[in-house]
């Protein structure tokens, strides 16, 4: 008989900050609630295919599993950069589910640099909506970042080496945006004005995705260069209509 299928919500790569103990939390799901978890262990590689954390217990709630100490003391020899292999190990139901995604070695992470605040300064409808069927926006802020910043990854773009945050708000306004307006979006009405907000968001966010660039800390030496540097261009496949990936 075939094991179920949970899913293990990755939001985009994780990053280790060196030097740095914080927690690593793993949600795992299905038919829309919490995996029951029995154990899991926490194993890292590096590159090379060598273990930095090898098999090391974690702790277990309803739907979670948790290490408390990843990126301290033990990432101090090695190297900065992507390629890291993080590997969690759940015992579920009594079946051993592996769950792995890429990992990246850094001196410092990249945070958001847009909140709810600013959604509502930027956009009435985004208060209107926060007042009358919702009590945060803060679902969609995390799911424009994770977009953002696995695309940039996967398009070879070493995100967490830039410097000038700021540079990553219109970006993240506009998916934001789009994220928020589609969800509330009548799809069987085409003159909807959420759909129309969605759709006018989406473009922008191509635009400002395109646009992307930050002044870089190259060497991840706190030493900020000159040289500004963006997303990777664009492979055009086929002269056909171009489909942005979400």
């Amino acid at each position: 008989m075939p094991q179920d299928i949970y899913s293990a919500r990755w939001a985009g790569p994780l990053l280790i900050e060196q030097g740095k103990a914080e927690a690593f939390t793993l949600a795992i799901e299905r038919n829309g609630a919490g995996a029951t978890i029995t154990s899991g262990t926490l194993t890292i590689y590096t590159s090379g295919g060598v273990k930095v954390i090898d098999a090391a217990a974690g702790t277990v709630a309803v739907g979670v599993f948790t290490f408390p100490t990843i990126g301290a003391t033990v990432f101090d020899d090695q190297n900065l950069g992507p390629n890291y292999l993080i590997q969690v190990d759940a015992l579920i139901g009594g079946v051993n589910y592996r769950f792995t995604n890429d990992a990246c070695l850094c001196i410092a992470q990249l945070y958001p640099t847009v909140a709810q605040s600013d959604l509502i300064q930027r956009h009435s409808e985004a208060a209107a909506l926060l007042g009358a069927s919702i009590t945060s926006l803060q679902q969609y802020i995390d799911q424009a970042w994770g977009d953002i910043t696995t695309r940039l990854y996967i398009d070879g773009v070493e995100f967490w080496k830039w410097r000038t945050a700021a540079a990553t708000r219109a970006a993240l306004f506009a998916r934001s945006f789009e994220l928020l307006f589609f969800d509330y979006a009548t799809l069987l009405q085409a003159n909807d004005r959420y759909l129309k907000l969605a759709e006018h968001y989406a473009v922008a966010y191509d635009r400002e995705f395109e646009r992307l660039a930050s002044k870089t800390d190259q060497t991840e030496a706190n030493t900020i260069g000159a040289e500004i540097n963006g997303g990777a261009p664009v492979i055009m496949l086929s002269s056909g209509a171009r489909r942005r990936r979400r």
